[in-house]
C-alpha cells in the first residue's frame, strides 16, 4: 500500500539489522540532554543597561550592589523559543526512523528528566533554575510544541492517515 502511494516504508520499530538507526536514535535522546543544558546555560540573559557602581568596601554593600546588577536589565529567555523549535525538530527526526510515539517521544523525555534533574541543587547549594518566569517559559516553550507535535503523529495514527514526507 506504501508502495502504491509513492512513499518509502518506514520501520514500525528500530530495527536489530540497521544499527544505524540506533545510533541516530541514541544521539537525538543525547541532543535532547545537550541542548537542555545550553539552554539553561544561556537562559539568564538580559537586555538592557545596568548602572553598577565602581567598588564597594563592604561586605554587605557588594552583596547588595550583586542584586543590583540587573536592576536595570530586562530578561530575555530567548533560549525558551530554541528549546520550542529545537524539541521539535528532535521529534521529526526521530519520528523518520521510527513510527512508535513511545519511540519518537524519546528526545523530549530525556529533555524532561534533564530538566527536573537540573532543579535541584548541586553539592556546593549552586542551582541551575531560580524561581522565576524564564525558568517557567522554557518548560512551557520546551514541553507545549513538542506534545502537540506528537499529538498531531498521535491522530494520523488514529485516522489511518499516512504522515507527508
Amino acid at each position: 500500500m506504501t508502495a502504491a502511494l509513492g512513499t518509502a516504508p518506514r520501520l514500525g520499530r528500530l530495527s536489530q539489522r540497521n544499527w544505524l538507526n540506533g545510533v541516530i536514535a541514541a544521539l537525538l535522546v543525547l541532543d535532547g540532554v545537550v541542548t537542555l543544558v545550553l539552554e539553561a546555560l544561556f537562559l539568564p540573559v538580559y537586555l538592557g543597561h545596568a548602572e553598577v557602581a565602581a567598588s564597594h568596601p563592604s561586605t554587605t554593600q557588594a552583596a547588595a550592589s550583586a542584586a543590583d546588577l540587573t536592576a536595570g536589565a530586562i530578561p530575555f529567555p530567548v533560549t525558551a523559543l530554541i528549546a520550542a523549535v529545537v524539541n521539535v525538530l528532535l521529534l521529526e527526526g526521530m519520528s523518520t526512523i521510527t513510527d512508535r510515539l513511545g519511540l519518537i517521544a524519546l528526545p523530549l523525555t530525556a529533555w524532561t528528566l534533564s530538566y527536573l534533574l537540573l532543579t535541584f541543587g548541586g553539592p556546593g547549594g549552586d542551582v541551575l533554575f531560580v524561581n522565576d518566569w524564564p525558568t517557567l517559559a522554557l518548560l512551557v516553550c520546551g514541553l507545549l510544541p513538542a506534545g502537540l507535535y506528537l499529538y498531531y503523529l498521535a491522530n494520523l495514527r488514529a485516522i489511518g492517515t499516512p504522515r507527508p514526507n
